[in-house]
């Protein structure tokens, strides 16, 4: 946690924007660059913003093989056209970082004492390596993790993965409480229905929004009205 944060913006995050992530998006982003760019140079990053009259944000842009004199101020939209955009959106989370008010000193007590909320123990966070945890310590670190920025809105993929029964009632519990927003990708339906007011139902190509204690559509051999969960 200290190294991630170490700048005091989430560096992990900033490595999933920035990087290219396999060789068909490095020549889809040569192509591009090659139709749009500057001398058909690819953008290298994102390294300043602008808000024009108009409203709109415009990014000051570093291209690879060209001076920083030759910056440019793009669009949003440009950047999309050169598959770049993320670039952008890994400036505006520094910037965020930069100024928000409520930063957290990275010290040992105050990551342990985050971490213990999460049923991890002090000499587990601080004295243990990650790689000797099971998977539902490691479970417990990512949601950890993805709480120490206090954040608004938290999307988790499967967060029960290898979590025992008190642990899925407890995080259910949590985020019922939790005031933001949470959106789950999940198929432990009693686990959805403990807090969820809102369920997308994918299935057959279909997506179904149902409220969780709404009747669903009766299966065959089911009678009318039927909750299934």
């Amino acid at each position: 946690m200290q190294h991630r944060y170490r700048s005091g913006y989430d560096e992990a995050l900033q490595a999933r924007l920035i990087s290219v992530r396999n060789e068909e998006e490095e020549k889809m982003l040569n192509r591009l660059a090659a139709r749009y760019g500057k001398y058909g140079n690819r953008v290298e990053a994102a390294v300043s913003r602008r808000l024009e009259k108009s409203k709109e944000w415009r990014y000051e842009v570093k291209w690879k093989n060209l001076e920083d004199k030759q910056n440019t101020f793009e669009s949003v939209a440009k950047l999309r056209q050169l598959g770049v955009e993320r670039l952008a959106s890994a400036l505006d989370e520094r910037l965020a970082a930069g100024q928000a008010e409520d930063q957290r000193p990275l010290t040992e007590r105050e990551i342990a004492k985050h971490l213990e909320g999460f049923g991890l123990s002090r000499d587990l966070v601080v004295e243990r390596d990650i790689r000797t945890f099971s998977g539902g310590q490691k479970s417990k670190l990512m949601i950890g993790a993805a709480f120490w920025t206090r954040p608004h809105v938290v999307c988790l993929d499967e967060p029960t993965n290898f979590m025992d029964f008190e642990t899925v009632s407890a995080l259910g519990k949590a985020l019922k409480n939790f005031k933001g927003g949470v959106v789950v990708v999940s198929h432990n339906e009693d686990f959805l229905a403990s807090f969820c007011n809102e369920i997308w139902s994918v299935e057959d190509r279909e997506v179904t929004i149902v409220r969780p204690d709404d009747p669903l559509p009766p299966e065959e051999g089911e009678e009318e009205g039927t909750v299934r969960r």
